[in-house]
């Protein structure tokens, strides 16, 4: 079985409340031979049942967990499908289907009986004893990709939260798509998440000092990464993401990147790989070409002087598709050549693109 980690968020955190429960050393659980990798709480034994994290194997299937403080409940969905499942409670969906035990605050986690949970979103469920390990196998989908959010936040001594940070990104469906896409969705999931753990490394000494400067004053900081619905046809995936960091001003700050991928080879492809480009920085001089029309044509959306502005601008500029034969130029960072409020500068194109 392969045992390459998939990328899933911590587990949904609560009030701890004391339940009888010991840990379940070794235990593994993987989806469609993906190992869900669980940070901080790991799986238990309750009342002689393994309770696992809600977050992590159903994300990995494509739930969608959310958390109700009030009711004590998390509601789970996938396509028309969902779920209630109340903390305490030994059934959902009005009685009709029945967990071994119920639902289980442990260690600040919502924990819960996985095999019920994961039957009913047409998971089929193994466990193999001797390796102690739990094999979810779920249906090959038509979807070519689904989300996945990965959280991981920095923490003063005391408890307090320094920085909050939460990455989404898009991973594609292997199980249609192949060995190629897993290494799409690899290089992917490395840089979210490495762009994560290195902005929270490289500002811990700063905003901890920080913190401790300010007191009560100081403003936690965020670090977010989404993206837009990707472009997928013709062995092409291709999706814009969004960067934004607040560290306590006025307002926060903006970074774009576009992605553009060949599904047979499973690499990055550059515009060159589309269009025939022929200046002796081509890329850049072609995206920038495109920013500069629509500076003449849409003068009111720039600052004055915008095009000098942009030829003196280090920023970078990038593209991704969005259709056939459409392409969007965009400069990477908000306020270059125009009002911050105006956001990311993004341009349509159409163009006759030929995959090369």
């Amino acid at each position: 079985m392969k045992k390459k980690g998939l990328a899933i968020a911590c587990a949904v955190t609560m009030l701890a409340s004391s339940v009888p429960a010991r840990a379940a050393d070794g235990i593994k659980v993987f989806v469609n031979n993906y190992e869900v990798v669980f940070q901080g709480q790991q799986p238990v034994i309750a009342d002689g049942y393994t309770l696992i994290p809600v977050r992590g194997a159903l994300e990995a299937m494509g739930v969608q967990v959310v958390w109700n403080e009030k009711e004590k409940s998390v509601l789970l969905t996938k396509d028309k499908q969902e779920a209630k499942l109340v903390i305490g409670k030994k059934s959902f969906e009005g009685g009709k289907v029945q967990l071994e035990t119920p639902a289980q605050i442990i260690g600040g986690s919502t924990m819960i009986p996985l095999r019920a949970v994961a039957e009913y979103f047409n998971g089929h469920v193994a466990w193999d004893g001797k390796s102690k390990t739990v094999s979810i196998t779920i249906d090959k989908k038509e979807d070519a990709y689904s989300a996945v959010t990965y959280k991981k936040d920095l923490k003063a001594a005391n408890g307090t939260v320094l920085i909050t940070g939460t990455v989404k990104y898009p991973q594609l469906n292997t199980e249609t798509l192949g060995v190629e896409a897993r290494a799409i969705n690899d290089k992917i999931a490395s840089w979210a998440k490495g762009s994560l753990e290195s902005y929270l490394s490289e500002n811990k000494e700063l905003v901890t000092k920080e913190a401790g400067d300010l007191g009560s004053d100081f403003k936690t900081h965020d670090f977010i990464i989404d993206f837009e619905t990707p472009y997928f046809k013709d062995n092409i995936f291709s999706f814009y993401s969004n960067q934004y960091t607040y560290t306590g001003g006025a307002h926060g700050n903006s970074y774009a990147k576009g992605f553009t991928y060949d599904l047979k080879a499973g690499i990055e492809k550059s515009l060159s790989n589309f269009v025939a480009l022929k200046d002796t920085n081509p890329e850049r001089a072609f995206l920038k070409n495109i920013i500069k029309d629509d500076i003449k044509q849409n003068p009111s959306k720039y600052f004055e002087g915008a095009d000098k502005m942009l030829e003196e601008s280090q920023a970078d500029i990038g593209f991704y598709l969005t259709a056939e034969n459409q392409l969007v130029v965009f400069i990477s960072e908000a306020g270059v050549v125009s009002p911050y409020s105006s956001g990311i500068i993004r341009v349509e194109k159409k163009l006759a693109l030929g995959n090369k």
